[in-house]
This record gives structure tokens, sequence and C-alpha cells, in this order.
């Protein structure tokens, strides 16, 4: 029945333009397709790029090193504090400054790595080590006494 139902239909003309307006929605649908599967296939080739290792290298580059620092004057010691809440290990070296100077320089430090968790090691009479709290200083003292 349905045949007759499209034969009379094509009799009419009305045949013809739905053929028409399917190969347009195909057209569109295939076009759909495309776009659909565009963003898939890029996604398919960011995967096939990326390595399939899962290490991940952490930045060690500033544990490796000390800072030494001769203070001048007491603003020094900012500086000495950034650099002890970047996590750096510091040799401070007060034997060039007045002892005034350098008892509040050390009052500051000591205060400092109390409150962020870090230490500080008497080397000698004026030359102290100022280590952050991921760091072990040892030696026959322990921490800042005499």
């Amino acid at each position: 029945m349905a045949n007759v139902g499209n034969k009379l239909m094509d009799w009419l003309g009305f045949g013809v333009e739905e053929v028409a307006e399917e190969e347009d929605y195909t057209e569109q649908e295939e076009r759909e397709q495309e776009l659909y599967e565009t963003p898939r296939r890029e996604q398919k080739q960011r995967k096939e790029r990326r390595p399939n290792n899962k290490v991940v290298s952490l930045p060690a580059a500033n544990r490796n090193k000390m800072v030494v620092y001769y203070p001048v004057s007491y603003e020094d010691t900012m500086n000495i504090i950034d650099n002890l809440k970047a996590r750096k290990p510091i040799i401070v070296n007060m034997e060039s400054i007045d002892v005034e100077v350098a008892q509040r320089i050390l009052d500051f430090m000591s205060g400092a790595c109390y409150a962020l968790g870090g230490i500080v090691y008497k080397v000698s009479s004026k030359i102290f080590a100022v280590a952050p709290a991921d760091y072990d200083i040892i030696g026959n003292s322990d921490g800042l006494k005499g």
C-alpha cells in the first residue's frame, strides 16, 4: 500500500521535493557528523602524542642552593628572612658588623625561624646557619646555644 502512495505522490510531483529535502538533510547530517568527529579526532591525536609514563619531575633547583649573607645593617634581615621563607638554607656571617646590630639581627632571625618551624645553628661566635623546617643541621651543638 505504501508503494501506491509513493507512486501517487510522484505522479502529483510531491515525491521529487521530498527526495530533494532528504538529500539536503543527508548533506546536513554529513556536515554535522564531520563537525562532531573533528574534535574527537583532535582529542585522539592529542592522546596519542602524550607520553605514557607517569613520572613527574619536581623542581629541586632551589633546594640545592645555600645562601651566604654578610649583613651590613639591620635592614638586610628582611632579605635573609625572604630566603628562609623560600625554603633556602642560609649562612649569616656577622663578623664585620657592630655587636648591637648583630644581636638585633639574630633576635629577628630567631623569631622568624621559630614562626616558620626552622632552626638557627651557631657555627662560631658571629656565624650562624639558618635552615627551614625540612632541613637538618648536624653538629656538636643543638641549635642556638652559647
